[in-house]
């Protein structure tokens, strides 16, 4: 794929749906782009996302985004 905004965001989407909008610095350069995120413990992430769309996240980027999906509404 070609790395642009809107396909890194889709690829992201596509892994978890919490992936696509929680991110803090989005780049790329040569065949992976990398997503920065920032957890609720001030913790620095990056996640991977290669060309043919996969998405390598590690495990506490995960669990918090899975705690976004789940957490109760007001």
């Amino acid at each position: 794929m070609e790395f642009t905004y809107y396909t890194i965001n889709d690829a992201l989407f596509k892994h978890h749906p919490e992936l696509s909008g929680s991110w803090v610095f989005l780049g790329w350069e040569g065949d992976r782009a990398t997503a920065t995120y920032i957890l609720d413990d001030n913790q620095q992430h990056e996640v991977i996302i290669r060309r043919d769309g996969t998405v390598e996240a590690p495990e506490a980027v995960m669990q918090e985004m899975d705690k976004y999906v789940h957490a109760p509404t007001p």
